[in-house]
């Protein structure tokens, strides 16, 4: 087992070999062959792209005995027993495993030894943020005022994780994101030298992949050396890396755009079997969409990318990816089937009512136009029966019922996909059941256009629920901000001693303050008890007037 991993094989052996980090590489450089070196340096930036390399070649150039424009001359004693993994006096220490408070007190009980064959000692402590808040605490002091012969080199991802108070003892430097032309280039010169049979378009296919991260994309190129006993084609790398072809990905986007739901499910369900990465796979597509919205100003698009954006969110972390990608496909094309319903119907209709005009000026009867009730406008009465609905939710409301109801709500995903109800379903997982009884439940929707929609359309939606799940409650949908309003008004009509009747559905009176009624006065100690009965929450607090 004498093979060494081609990354490690061409690890940078001094600054001029490093890639894609010429301002990082200049500041150090410089501070060497000035004599400006500083006591703590802070190497900030993505994976992979040079930082750990940098600090062990910094910590060989400050012990080199005869250094050569910013070269370790490789043959003193400096430059020979830097360069060896035992070297004790450049100490490299993993924070993420390391990242105790005994292990940095250790650190400094022996950080005043003079070094034992360099003139430096170099303690780089890679992923820093790692260290827990007693441990940076222990750290502050020593990194302030190190000995004259310790240098500290800390390395990290993710600085915002990093205490100010440890930042500001140290000399920050950033190292970029690799730029592509940088890692083409060197990927190439590794091709060469490896005598690696590679096209460029697969070459470019493992820079767009590594994303900034050169030690990645060499990583990659060993894995398809391995994968491939030809040439290396773009289409090997995109089956290593569970990706698909730049053109299939337009297609795919195409068909995003025109909602063509049957096609792009059938696709996904190829890919998953296929073994790719529906992750990847979704990124390459918000990519391509964002540069169709850029070129065309498709608002359009812009809707559809920002839904796609924030699935992509959820997939990244989740053991079921592929369930959040065809639930979002299909509420996508399923919505854009309903919106596009209504105002054809609607201009249909304009259309016959601007030709029978005229008529009606010489007194010729007007053609009746009949409506599909499920697409009638709204009529004045919907407010009216919301309001209804809301009152006789509170009058038998109760958190139990409530909590049963939460328990089953998940179950609609298993209908997500039916022929009869599936789109019904999908729209009713985006709403947040927030009050119940025996006979009602109240729905809490993010968008005002569906609570509008969905308070048109009430039997549809409690015929679903019935249906799929055996749900049997009359639905109210409210807006977030009607909510807030609605569940003062009820806190404040318990501390009021207003008691809540039922009103028939059919009476066109629907404010009962007049009927309501408090034949007992409710103790103030019994209105936290109460209104727990609706809201799931710890406290509440009521005020006195």
């Amino acid at each position: 087992m004498s093979y060494q991993a081609l990354y490690r094989k061409y690890r940078p052996k001094n600054l001029n070999e490093v890639y894609g980090q010429k301002v990082a590489v200049n500041i150090l450089k410089n501070a060497v062959e000035n004599d400006k070196v500083g006591h703590a340096y802070l190497f900030t930036g993505s994976r992979g792209c040079g930082k750990t390399s940098v600090a062990k070649i910094l910590a060989r150039m400050v012990n080199c005995e005869n250094l050569v424009d910013g070269v370790p001359c490789g043959k003193c004693n400096g430059c020979i027993n830097s360069s060896s993994n035992n070297c004790v006096d450049i100490l490299e220490i993993d924070a993420a495993s390391n990242n105790g408070v005994d292990e940095i007190r250790e650190l400094k009980s022996k950080v005043n030894l003079i070094p034992s064959v360099l003139n430096y000692k170099v303690y780089i402590i890679d992923e820093v943020h790692m260290l827990t808040e007693s441990a940076f605490n222990a750290l502050l002091k020593t990194l302030e005022e190190p000995p004259k012969h310790v240098i500290f080199i800390l390395a990290t991802t993710e600085l915002h994780k990093v205490p100010i108070t440890i930042i500001s003892r140290c000399q920050t430097i950033e190292f970029k994101k690799i730029n592509n032309n940088d890692m083409f280039a060197r990927l190439k010169e590794i091709s060469q030298s490896e005598n690696i049979d590679i096209t460029d378009d697969a070459i470019w296919e493992i820079v767009n992949e590594s994303d900034g991260g050169l030690r990645d994309a060499i990583g990659l190129l060993d894995m398809a050396t391995s994968y491939c006993n030809n040439k290396i084609t773009e289409e090997d790398i995109y089956t290593i890396n569970g990706n698909v072809s730049n053109n299939e990905i337009e297609y795919l986007s195409d068909l995003i755009i025109k909602k063509n739901l049957k096609s792009i499910i059938n696709l996904i369900n190829d890919y998953y079997d296929g073994g790719k990465d529906l992750v990847k796979i979704l990124e390459k597509i918000i990519l391509n969409l964002k540069n169709k919205m850029i070129k065309e100003n498709n608002a359009n698009i812009c809707s559809i990318l920002e839904r796609l954006t924030n699935v992509f969110d959820k997939m990244k972390d989740s053991s079921i990816s592929k369930i959040y990608f065809e639930l979002e496909i299909f509420k996508l094309c399923q919505e854009e089937r309903q919106e596009q319903v209504l105002p054809t119907v609607e201009n249909v209709i304009q259309q016959k009512i601007e030709k029978e005009q005229p008529k009606k000026e010489i007194d010729q009867p007007k053609e009746k136009i009949d409506i599909p009730k499920e697409q009638q406008p709204p009529k004045q009465s919907d407010n009216k029966l919301k309001n209804i609905r809301i009152n006789n939710t509170f009058v038998e409301v109760n958190k139990k019922s409530l909590l049963d109801i939460k328990n089953e709500w998940e179950k609609l995903n298993d209908f997500t996909f039916d022929k009869e109800y599936g789109a019904l379903v999908c729209e009713l997982l985006d709403a947040t059941p927030i009050a119940a009884s025996n006979l009602y439940l109240m729905l809490d929707y993010n968008y005002d256009s569906f609570v509008e929609k969905g308070n048109m359309h009430l039997t549809k939606y409690e015929q679903a629920l019935k249906n799929t799940i055996g749900l049997d409650r009359k639905l109210v949908f409210v807006t977030n901000s009607e909510w807030l309003k609605i569940k003062n008004e009820y806190i404040e009509n318990i501390k009021n001693n207003v008691k809540y009747n039922y009103i028939d559905e059919t009476m066109e009176k629907t404010d009962n303050s007049d009927d309501s009624s408090s034949e007992s006065e409710t103790p103030k100690s019994d209105i936290l008890s109460k209104a727990s009965e609706l809201f799931d929450m710890d406290k509440i607090e009521i005020k006195e007037n």
